[in-house]
């Protein structure tokens, strides 16, 4: 399973952003104690705070933070085109599911190109009544999970 794609599912708050983490390894060897490892964090924020849409990124927390990457010892270096990163290269986003978007989106697109979704209307995340959330499936944008990017949600 250590190649299979990955389904990131995106909870906004009421403030309509998200934040989590994501981390790999061989789980084999120590190789992770000198740099071989995928650290990523994947954000959602509001472009602008009236906006009703949302940008979802991700970026490389290794580079960032390498003295927390192994168990908060620092790395004497780290290099995001790592070994273990070159060898899930092929790794992929295959779906991105946003929850209690506000809003349905007029254009969902990654790098200007404009990418496949679907919207079923529901509860923003802002909203204070019940009931499901609204949700935004984002189809096969072909992102690699240990590569930057960002996904420009219009609404």
């Amino acid at each position: 399973m250590k190649f299979d794609p990955f389904t990131l599912r995106v909870a906004l708050s009421k403030e309509g952003s998200a934040r989590g983490e994501l981390y790999l390894d061989d789980g084999e060897t120590f190789s992770h104690q000198e740099g071989q490892f995928v650290w990523r964090e994947f954000a959602a924020e509001k472009p602008s705070k009236k906006s009703k849409g949302v940008t979802i990124k991700s970026r490389d927390l290794g580079a960032q933070k390498p003295g927390e990457a192994v168990d908060h010892v620092a790395l004497a270096t780290y290099d995001s085109g790592n070994e273990y990163a070159k060898r899930i290269a092929s790794v992929r986003v295959e779906k991105v599911v946003v929850l209690g978007l506000a809003g349905k989106p007029t254009r969902v697109s990654v790098g200007g190109k404009e990418l496949q979704w679907s919207f079923t209307p529901g509860v923003a995340a802002s909203e204070k009544s019940e009931g499901a959330a609204s949700e935004l499936v984002i189809k096969d944008p072909k992102l690699p999970v240990a590569a930057d990017w960002e996904i420009l949600v219009e609404a």
